[in-house]
């Protein structure tokens, strides 16, 4: 059996949080609103217009913290108490993954105002809660997607930088991870769709990701990159047949979620140095090994665990690769690592590679003034 979730509506345009209560409106009247700070300030004076002109009453609550199972209930609580008729996520991917998680807890539709590209988190029907602190906790399944995305280019173009890089290198793990699986199962109808649609969205973002992280795009790639990000990459999660696909580079981020000092870092720029510590352990290609690592200069990622700032870097490391044997099986089932310390020596071979590259940057940059 192949299930299916995706979004009824998806729009992604310049300015389209300036029409959210026409589209809004066909659930309801009320509408209960979870945003981040920044991201309230943003869009909130226009959302709150457009869901004035449709005789909408907003009900709104600020999120702080991460996404947690307490919070979730909270705010699933609080939209059943506001008799919602519907709930919006606005901003980033820990607050659309509240705002999907309450939503389905209560039963009422999700829509999305992604203000960052950093995630596919509009489109996937999954929400990944933290505890407290901001360790992971579990992956939740949804019953069911998002009903609306409303993705603005305008708002996604003023975003920081690393927002983008952060959704660009995500986006591109999709390929990385799920092409390596074919090879223990062939058959597997879902896992060649998602590899196909993977591959459409590597191509896409190697082709005009650069452009667009440099400030020069087009609106037209501005809107193809932000679709590479949200519906492509969303898309390869829409289907599926009672398996959960995970490649090495997911299962490093989630278990460096558990390392206090890592987590001024973004899932997508943690999933990027994974993907490099996954091509050596399936001993890639000197000349593979080089382009990503490009990639990853090209994008400004070129964070390793060592910058974390903690107190034993190599207790760290060691720590950090025995949780990924232990909390992510996965990794040995594929075959995508045989131990631990093959783990952490990657670790400290990718990072070598980053630093030097780093160096030899900096450098070209000092002879360039």
């Amino acid at each position: 059996m192949v299930t299916v979730k995706a979004p009824e509506t998806y729009l992604n345009e310049y300015g389209i949080r300036k029409e959210a209560g026409k589209y809004l409106s066909e659930y309801g009247s009320r509408i209960f609103i979870l945003a981040g700070k920044t991201a309230w300030e943003k869009t909130g004076a226009d959302v709150t217009a457009s869901l004035a002109a449709r005789h909408c009453v907003p009900e709104v609550r600020i999120m702080t913290g991460y996404p947690t199972v307490e919070a979730v209930r909270q705010y699933a609580w609080e939209a059943y108490g506001a008799k919602a008729d519907a709930v919006l996520g606005i901003g980033g991917g820990r607050v659309i993954d509240a705002a999907k998680a309450a939503g389905n807890l209560c039963g009422l539709p999700v829509a999305a105002l992604p203000t960052i590209a950093a995630t596919c988190a509009c489109w996937a029907a999954r929400s990944i809660l933290y505890d407290a602190e901001g360790s992971f906790d579990r992956i939740q399944w949804n019953r069911e997607n998002t009903r609306l995305i409303l993705a603005d280019t305008e708002i996604l173009a003023r975003a920081p930088r690393r927002t983008l890089a952060s959704g660009i290198l995500d986006s591109m793990a999709k390929w990385y991870e799920f092409e390596p699986l074919i090879a223990a199962d062939p058959g597997d109808l879902v896992l060649r769709h998602d590899v196909t649609t993977a591959r459409l969205t590597l191509d896409l973002l190697r082709e005009e990701g650069p452009e667009v992280y440099r400030g020069g795009g087009t609106p037209e790639q501005w809107q193809h990159v932000t679709d590479a990000i949200f519906y492509l990459t969303g898309a390869t999660g829409s289907f599926a047949a009672g398996k959960a696909y995970r490649g090495f580079a997911h299962s490093y981020y989630f278990s460096t979620t558990r390392i206090p000092q890592s987590r001024h870092r973004m899932h997508g720029e943690k999933v990027a140095f994974g993907l490099l510590v996954q091509f050596l352990l399936a001993g890639k290609e000197e000349a593979w090994l080089k382009d990503f690592t490009e990639t990853l200069l090209l994008y400004d990622l070129t964070d390793v665990p060592g910058d974390w700032k903690t107190p034993d870097e190599e207790a760290m490391i060691r720590e950090l690769s025995e949780r990924i044997i232990r909390e992510w099986p996965v990794v040995v089932e594929k075959k995508q690592a045989e131990s631990a310390p093959q783990i952490a020596e990657a670790i400290r071979e990718a990072s070598a590679r980053l630093r030097k590259a780093r160096a030899r940057n900096h450098e070209n940059a000092e002879e360039g003034k």
